[in-house]
């Protein structure tokens, strides 16, 4: 059942997506997305002729969570400055402002690579924020910026060399 739900209906998902404003480097994520939903509720679809509108409504919802995740993303990436000095005259040597900009190469290479979930709440956190701060902003609990504090830590460790 799910494989022909996905045969037939895979093409029409995609192009409501790309028309609900999801950049089309996202749309096969959220695609996937909206099949996971679709199997994890196979049993709510009563008959195959409501599968489009059923489909509809879960792809729309997924839309929408992907629009507001990517708004907070953009909101919190937007705040996130190079904080290097901009003329050589400000006792920074030219050696020290080259480490710099490659900490800060390697920093943002980084945060690219992570999950914007993850990425939402460690960007904050580098700027100075406080956890109960970034948990209010976000609108999540103190615990969960913790813990995804902690899986950037990790990533962080393993990729660092020895």
């Amino acid at each position: 059942m799910l494989g022909r739900l996905y045969l037939e209906h895979r093409a029409f998902l995609r192009r409501l997506l790309l028309g609900q404003s999801v950049p089309p480097r996202d749309v096969e994520d959220v695609l996937q997305e909206v099949f996971v939903t679709v199997w994890r509720r196979l049993s709510c679809l009563v008959t195959p002729e409501q599968a489009r509108p059923w489909l509809v409504i879960i792809g729309l919802n997924h839309a929408r969570n992907h629009r507001k995740l990517a708004r907070c993303e953009r909101e919190v990436l937007a705040g996130f400055a190079d904080d290097l000095p901009e003329r050589e005259d400000d006792g920074a040597s030219a050696e020290t402002v080259l480490h710099a900009m490659y900490g800060m190469f390697r920093l943002k290479r980084f945060l690219e690579k992570m999950r914007p979930c993850i990425r939402v709440a460690v960007i904050p956190y580098l700027e100075g924020w406080s956890v109960p701060e970034i948990a209010a902003t976000l609108g999540i609990k103190v615990k969960t910026v913790y813990s995804r504090l902690h899986l950037a830590r990790k990533r962080l460790e393993m990729l660092s060399p020895a």
